[in-house]
């Protein structure tokens, strides 16, 4: 009997333990998934000690509000132990190749809410990110008028179109760069429904696309995006008529920003 009394007493103690490090948190955060003084774990004590290179288009997308399925998909794993059940922290080592072959290591920490959403980021140090070098403009940008592309309210190339983009995708190819985004954003005019124009701005950034895949470029670094109606170069006064229609032309357009 009090043998199994000091089992029942072991295994109560065990799931105490258990809970508490399934809430570990150094930095204790709020409700609101903040703190003044965030608390970083030794770099020795990483599951992960490693690290990792992150993208650092990635981790700038990392906002309050967001899930933790989300910050996984952009960042993966934390690197540390942090517990099992409702876990408030999520710590990182993250490195960042910078210009003359040398990398910079930064610990990254993820702060969540009482609701288990991202209520705060912090990095150790502090200036991280400074340290690293400017984001590359764009090395290669092309806006094309629709209209050399598309008939009216179509979303399919004409042969002359194809034939541009093809020369694109040659161009790109050719420009030596080491190409890792290619975004592709349809613009129309204000005629038709908002809907629809959002609709046509898309199919016609995809068209663009698919000629680039089939030309060659990986479909993994192109993103294609639909505007529709919502970002004009001009405006024009006027029901539909032939006129307005060609003071509309410069809002209907293809833009191609390569980096």
């Amino acid at each position: 009997m009090k043998k199994q009394m000091k089992f029942g007493l072991l295994a109560s103690a065990c799931a105490v333990l258990l809970l508490t490090g399934c809430t570990r948190s150094l930095s204790n955060p709020d409700a609101l998934g903040k703190t003044v003084q965030p608390v970083f774990p030794d770099k020795t004590s990483a599951v992960r000690s490693e690290g990792s290179y992150p993208d650092v288009n990635a981790l700038v997308k990392i906002k309050p509000g967001m899930t933790k399925a989300q910050v996984y998909e952009l960042l993966g794993v934390p690197h540390f132990k942090e517990g099992v059940m409702r876990v408030k922290e999520w710590d990182y080592i993250f490195h960042f190749p910078v210009a003359g072959g040398a990398v910079v290591t930064c610990q990254y920490k993820v702060l969540y809410d009482s609701s288990l959403k991202v209520g705060d980021t912090h990095f150790l140090p502090e200036n991280c990110l400074s340290q690293l070098e400017p984001a590359k403009p764009a090395v290669m940008q092309r806006e094309l008028n629709a209209e050399a592309l598309f008939a009216f309210a179509s979303a399919q190339l004409s042969a002359q179109g194809e034939s541009q983009i093809r020369q694109l995708a040659a161009d790109i190819r050719q420009s030596g760069q080491d190409v890792r985004q290619i975004t592709i954003t349809g613009h129309t005019d204000r005629f038709g429904s908002a809907e629809s124009n959002l609709r046509l701005s898309q199919a016609r950034a995809e068209s663009v696309k698919r000629v680039l895949v089939a030309s060659g470029l990986p479909a993994n670094v192109i993103t294609s995006l639909g505007m529709g109606e919502s970002m004009p170069r001009v405006q024009c006064e006027g029901g539909k008529s032939a006129a307005t229609i060609a003071c509309l032309a410069p809002n209907r357009r293809i833009t191609i920003d390569v980096q």
